[in-house]
């Protein structure tokens, strides 16, 4: 398995003073008039070096602990320790906010699982281990997040359609390199066990790191769901050639 890494965001032009309006609706009507969202992070005009990630962090948290609508703008700028009338320097809306925050967590996971298989020693299996095991710890450092992600499929069904096929994505393509190498079985679809590898993920996750705010998933049970893997997924052994004379079935 691998995992992507975005392109940093390019500058944004500091936007005006005067707050945009509020929009109803999901995270695309924050877009409103055709434009394209806004890019968070960039450099432009006075702003604080890290303030962006300081609404982002709060963001998520609040979004984890409340919901997306029981949380507002006020509730994270009073997190963050900014005031609301700032806010609006670094987003258009609660919904752009919580579209960057979904983002946010999948290349968060994204670019620990690639550093974690920089370093992972072996085939599949190690690589499998190491993939495992650094989704699972994060998610024992931040309980919340597969909540957030779910909790989008409501506010923004495309958000999280993008979340998931730019993760397994990446799945897909490490399983498709060991197929070559013949550690997995060629004749499954790697997108098939790219999904597969991410619905045992959550809900093993769930289950060991979530609902125990913040448990660790164990490593007998990351042994467990390896062995089903590994009985699962290598290619099946060659059958033995029929002895000469060896009577036939009827």
């Amino acid at each position: 398995m691998t995992a992507e890494t975005d392109p940093a965001p390019p500058a944004r032009t500091p936007p005006a003073r005067t707050p945009p309006a509020r929009r109803a609706g999901g995270v695309r009507g924050a877009r409103g008039g055709g434009q394209p969202p806004r890019k968070q992070g960039g450099s432009g005009g006075d702003r604080p070096p890290g303030q962006t990630q300081r609404l982002l962090t709060a963001a998520e948290e609040l979004f984890g602990e409340r919901s997306y609508h029981r949380t507002t703008v006020a509730d994270i700028c009073a997190r963050a320790g900014m005031a609301t009338g700032s806010f609006y320097s670094y987003f258009g809306s609660k919904a752009e906010i919580f579209a960057a925050v979904v983002r946010a967590i999948n290349t968060d996971l994204r670019r620990s699982m690639k550093a974690a298989l920089d370093h992972a020693d072996g085939g599949q299996r190690a690589k499998e281990r190491a993939s495992f095991r650094v989704y699972f710890d994060m998610l024992s450092r931040r309980p919340w997040i597969e909540r957030i992600v779910r909790e989008s499929e409501f506010i923004d069904p495309g958000l999280f359609r993008e979340y998931y096929e730019h993760l397994t994505r990446g799945y897909a393509r490490g399983v498709r390199a060991a197929q070559l190498a013949g550690e997995v079985d060629a004749r499954y679809d790697p997108e098939v066990i790219a999904f597969a590898y991410t619905g045992i993920g959550n809900f093993v996750g769930m289950r060991w790191a979530e609902w125990t705010a913040g448990g660790r998933v164990p490593e007998d049970v990351l042994d467990d769901l390896l062995e089903l893997l590994r009985r699962g997924l290598p290619p099946e052994a060659p059958k033995a050639p029929e002895a000469p004379g060896a009577p036939q079935p009827t």
